[in-house]
């Protein structure tokens, strides 16, 4: 393209401008008194899953006044005492569009002294979650999305989950496994397989264990999809019936870029060369928080281009440029040569015949000058023999006068002669 070279920062990416992280509502812990209700909601096609459930008499707040425990400030069975209710809240809540528990009927709970007033404080947030019922392939973004084990459609050798993220990113597999810690103790460390997830890009099967942590990063592809088949029969299968089980995705770096027909690409990691076919330009982006940053230039016009790998093409344009260029400045050199030559010549050509020219004017001159010189001693001659004749009376007098009036008469040309004669017939008189 022949558009004007702009410099500028750009963001290329396929995927959802969310930050990373930030896959779901998250609600701040909120304090709940004993004549209150929870009843934590999430949208269509999001389910909840439970953060934080504290039961008892944790802090003076909305629930509990200064007045109240006036004089039993450092007593922890007045205020401070608490029990973690989160797998109760589990059971009841997570994996649910909604649900509603009352304050008071965790009663049972006996964190404190009998008999005074307890609250709750919990959090929770909401996750999406795919629905098998419209299709086992899932588009898989920056913001994760999560599916439930516990379905039966999807996820069997024959049909398992496909998920897939843009070309050239990765897809991180993480378990979220809301079972009780105390309900998976009896199994020690071992891995209590629930599946596995197929990498056809690496060629590897890796397994889907849930041993103790609430959420754990399972396993970051090495391309851009998997593939996940469960094990309906598992143990663990078998105790997510009371307390869900999540497998959550998110594709992570960037997604690749389509070089235009004047670019040639090159990726590494999260590193890409952009460069022209047709000149030795190029520009490096980095990829950041999922997004390409860096400089772009553009190419020019002027270009052949053929249908082989950018690299080797790359290559053979830069030498063609470069033979060009060498062969351009030999050409200017000899022109310039050549039209030094010609003028020198023409200098000399010049010079020549003013040199021809100004012997010629010389020549010229002096014979007019000889000319002139002969003929008017010829003329002056003439005239002094026929007004001077030598007589033999006086003939000292006309003889040294005859001999005098030739030089004269040269002098004055004819002229000269006219007053010569003048003189001498004055003379005579």
């Amino acid at each position: 393209m022949d558009i004007t070279k702009l410099l500028l920062y750009v963001t290329i990416s396929m995927t959802s401008s969310m930050t990373k992280g930030v896959s779901s509502i998250r609600e701040q812990a909120k304090e709940y008194c004993l004549t209150e209700t929870f009843s934590p909601q999430c949208s269509k096609n999001d389910v909840i899953v439970m953060e934080s459930a504290i039961y008892g008499r944790m802090q003076i707040g909305k629930c509990i006044t200064a007045k109240e425990i006036e004089g039993f400030e450092d007593d922890r069975r007045f205020l401070g005492c608490s029990v973690d209710v989160l797998s109760l809240l589990d059971k009841q809540c997570s994996g649910k569009t909604k649900c509603e528990i009352r304050i008071i009927d965790l009663s049972d709970e006996k964190p404190c002294f009998a008999g005074l007033k307890m609250h709750l404080e919990a959090s929770y947030r909401c996750i999406s979650v795919a629905d098998e019922t419209r299709n086992c392939a899932v588009k898989v973004s920056r913001t994760p999305t999560h599916i439930d084990i516990s379905r039966n459609v999807c996820g069997t050798q024959s049909q398992p989950w496909t998920l897939e993220a843009p070309i050239g990113q990765k897809l991180v597999v993480s378990l979220v496994d809301l079972t009780p810690t105390e309900s998976q103790n009896g199994n020690g460390n071992r891995c209590q397989r629930m599946g596995y997830i197929v990498d056809r890009a690496a060629g590897r099967n890796i397994s889907i264990c849930g041993v103790g942590s609430r959420e754990k990063q399972l396993y970051a592809s090495t391309g851009n999809a998997v593939e996940i088949v469960l094990d309906r029969h598992s143990e663990s299968n078998k105790n997510q019936r009371n307390f869900p089980i999540f497998l959550s995705f998110e594709a992570v770096g960037c997604s690749d870029i389509v070089p235009s027909e004047d670019n040639w690409l090159k990726r590494r990691d999260d590193v890409i060369v952009i460069g022209c076919y047709s000149s030795r330009q190029s520009w490096q982006l980095n990829c950041i928080n999922g997004k390409w940053v860096g400089a772009i230039g553009n190419c020019s016009k002027d270009i052949s281009k053929s249908d082989s790998i950018h690299e080797s093409h790359s290559v053979s344009e830069t030498q063609l440029s470069y033979k060009a260029q060498v062969l351009a400045i030999v050409s200017i050199c000899g022109f310039t040569l050549a039209i030094c030559f010609i003028i020198i010549c023409i200098g000399a050509l010049c010079l020549r015949r003013y040199y021809i020219q100004n012997k010629a004017k010389s020549d010229y001159r002096t014979l007019n000058y000889e000319s002139d010189f002969g003929r008017s001693k010829e003329l002056s001659g003439q005239k002094t023999s026929s007004a001077f004749p030598t007589h033999r009376t006086g003939d000292a007098v006309n003889g040294s006068l005859a001999h005098q009036l030739p030089a004269y008469s040269l002098y004055l040309g004819q002229g000269g002669v006219n007053n010569a004669d003048n003189h001498h017939s004055q003379t005579s008189t």
